[in-house]
């Protein structure tokens, strides 16, 4: 299942229109993080057309991190993408389509955030992401509309959906994810690497964005498990 996530809506008419798009599509969770305008704005229900319905069940939260609970990946959508940070270097719409196909038919959530109609996502907002979605546009004016990126976004999802394309297995799951990520920290902080983050950063954007299956998950899982049980348990901690 997919997860729209609006960071700070500050337009009424963008949050119905991102309501109707999202019924277009066949995508049902709307979360809006500390929005200037109420889902039930008298225009977000104008521009909402038939999805009022979207609009009525959206959660409203204070916080990126409340908005992606329980979210197995976070995608964050950005313009200006920040290419030294490996978990952001970005992937097209089309390319996170393909990748992440699979979570249509699972209970398991792939959140995509969109920031702010003036400003897009912050960087420290981009962190909270497992990497970034860029969508081409011209380098003289790349900034798009916030109900115009959705639509792009999402109807490249749902091309994946009805083109009937074999799903390749049961997608990753959060908690297989996160577990991998427990073991991968401890690990780097037994290493004692100079740059823990920056590692831990690029451990997240190959695992989300190369692991398609949960099996495959279970079996780095496996090694993981494996090796901090040899150095963290019969090496100890130096």
């Amino acid at each position: 299942m997919f997860r729209v996530v609006l960071v700070q809506p500050h337009y009424a008419g963008n949050v119905g229109s991102v309501a109707r798009l999202m019924s277009n599509f066949d995508v049902h969770e709307l979360y809006l993080v500390d929005p200037l305008v109420s889902p039930l704005d008298e225009e977000a229900m104008v521009w909402a057309v038939n999805a009022k319905e979207v609009l009525e069940r959206a959660r409203v939260v204070d916080s990126i991190e409340s908005a992606v609970r329980g979210c197995a990946v976070v995608a964050a959508t950005t313009a200006q993408p920040c290419l030294k940070a490996v978990r952001r270097t970005p992937i097209t719409p089309r390319e996170f389509a393909e990748q992440f196909k699979s979570y249509w038919k699972s209970d398991e959530r792939v959140a995509i955030l969109f920031g702010r109609e003036p400003s897009g996502l912050t960087n420290s907002e981009l962190e909270l992401a497992d990497f970034t979605i860029t969508i081409p546009t011209s380098s003289k004016y790349p900034a798009m509309n916030l109900s115009h990126s959705v639509a792009v976004i999402l109807y490249e999802l749902y091309v994946q959906k009805v083109s009937g394309g074999k799903f390749e297995g049961d997608p990753p799951t959060a908690e297989a994810l996160d577990l991998a990520d427990t073991l991968f920290k401890e690990l780097i902080d037994w290493v004692g690497r100079r740059n823990p983050r920056e590692t831990f950063n690029a451990w997240q954007a190959v695992l989300r964005r190369g692991a398609k299956t949960d099996k495959e998950v279970r079996a780095i899982l496996g090694v993981l498990s494996e090796v901090r049980k040899r150095c963290l348990g019969d090496c100890g901690n130096p």
